[in-house]
């Protein structure tokens, strides 16, 4: 019988199947992926909200100032704690109004070398180009000289501590009058403390709220007509209370430091300056543009006016504030500001006696008020060593009284130069004599009479 053959059953490859093991890593691995993914979006929300690319312009912003303020440093061979100790400020400026039949010049040149405590300050007044008048300051530690080359030959020096138990011993007292109120003092070089200004912001965020506005602007500064910034805005609101509280404790640490120092409780002045208090009357709106291609901040506006109350319970003043500050250097933004700025301050600030007003006419019911309207520029030169300020109009508006423009230019630069006491001789004011007293009358007298007959006061 025929061997029948092995019936061949064909095999059937069984199909592998996930391990268990592999089933949890894949698992983990969709789980680390949608976590990922919900990070990436939770980081992108929060890396690129409103509150961070504004912290962003501010800090390119606060990088400029810091490398501007390295530059004068370097410059002017002082610390952040002395910058300004040795400078020379020259200003030229022009006063005119519609009340005014000329236009008046004045003229300064400023020296001070604070570590010397030496000043000088060279003034000459212009009509119509034309010299009037020159003052001259020199201040050495304690004491002061004014002279006035044009009316007489000497300079008259005083101590600018308690100037009215001075001016109330001499000889001026008993042809003028002797002063009855408030203690006098000038002082020529005052110590300058800096504060910790961060330690005051470390919780800002309780009281500055930051918003993105939803609207592009394109922004045309006059200063740059053929320059046009495409810019976001954002919203900054500061809560009244909050900075009141701010201002409250800067304030009694100042006060502290004074004590500390002086080992006392603070003298009369400081306690006269204690009971002046100044507050916002409502927060504070600002909004900021920021360049889009360079998160450079280009125009710092407010919303609202500021206003402010000032001065002591028995007396306070409102000051209400608008304008808006630019940004426009190329190099640096800081190296070109503009500014603009419009205030309204009662005329009662002044102090003026209502007797002396009353030459321009009586009040009408309202409050008299000054107006100012302000547009300056600051420029940078180029070796870093000096600003310059362009006053292209402040423009004072009183009631009563009329509208003057000051024009002008200012530069501050570091000082280069020794300071020298002033030539000729010198009289101790409150020390004068009679004798003294009745020649420089004289000396004054004849110089009124000179300037009167060449202006043709008298036809």
């Amino acid at each position: 019988m025929e061997h029948l053959g092995e019936i061949q059953i064909p095999e059937i490859e069984e199909k592998k199947r996930w391990n268990p093991k592999w089933k949890i890593a894949a698992g983990i691995l969709a789980g680390c992926i949608v976590v990922f993914a919900a990070a990436v979006i939770v980081f992108v929300k929060l890396y690129f909200t409103e509150e961070r690319a504004l912290l962003k312009a501010l800090g390119n912003l606060s990088a400029e100032m810091r490398e501007r303020q390295a530059l004068w440093e370097e410059a002017s061979g002082n610390g952040p704690e002395d910058s300004l100790n040795q400078i020379k400020l020259t200003t030229v400026c022009n006063l005119s109004g519609d009340e005014l039949p000329f236009t008046l010049g004045v003229d300064t040149v400023l020296l001070r070398d604070a570590d010397a405590r030496r000043m000088k300050a060279d003034t000459e007044i212009s009509v119509m180009n034309n010299k009037l008048a020159e003052l001259n300051l020199y201040g050495e530690d304690r004491s002061l000289s004014v002279g006035l080359p044009g009316f007489f030959a000497q300079n008259l020096v005083f101590d600018t501590e308690r100037i009215d138990i001075q001016y109330n011993a001499s000889l001026l007292a008993e042809k003028f009058g002797a002063l009855e109120d408030g203690a006098i003092s000038i002082d020529l070089f005052p110590a300058h403390r800096l504060l910790s200004w961060m330690s005051y912001l470390e919780n800002w965020q309780d009281g500055i709220h930051m918003e993105k506005l939803e609207e592009l602007i394109d922004i045309n500064v006059p200063e740059r007509e053929n320059m046009k910034y495409r810019c976001s805005q954002y919203r900054l609101t500061i809560l009244k209370d909050w900075i009141n509280d701010r201002m409250a404790e800067i304030k009694a640490a100042a006060l502290e430091e004074i004590t500390a120092e002086t080992g006392t409780a603070p003298g009369a002045a400081v306690a006269e300056e204690a009971e002046i208090m100044a507050e916002i009357m409502q927060d504070i709106v600002v909004i900021i543009a920021v360049e889009e291609k360079n998160d450079r901040i280009v125009r710092v506006s407010l919303e609202e006016p500021i206003a402010v109350s000032a001065g002591t319970k028995e007396h306070k003043i409102e000051i209400e504030t608008r304008g808006n500050i630019c940004f426009l250097g190329e190099d640096r933004s800081i190296d070109d500001i503009v500014v603009s700025v419009e205030s309204e301050v009662p005329l009662t600030s002044l102090g003026l006696d209502e007797r002396l007003l009353a030459v321009f006419g009586s009040k009408d019911g309202t409050e008299d008020k000054i107006e100012m309207q302000l547009h300056a520029e600051l420029l940078y030169d180029e070796n870093d060593t000096s600003v310059t300020a362009d006053l292209h109009k402040l423009t004072v508006s009183v009631d009563r009284i009329g509208t003057y423009k000051l024009t002008g230019e200012a530069v501050l630069a570091p000082l280069r130069e020794a300071i020298e006491p002033p030539a000729g001789e010198s009289i101790r004011l409150f020390e004068m004599t009679e004798g003294e007293y009745q020649d420089l009358q004289q000396q004054i007298l004849k110089k009124v009479w000179r300037w009167m007959k060449a202006y043709s006061i008298f036809g």
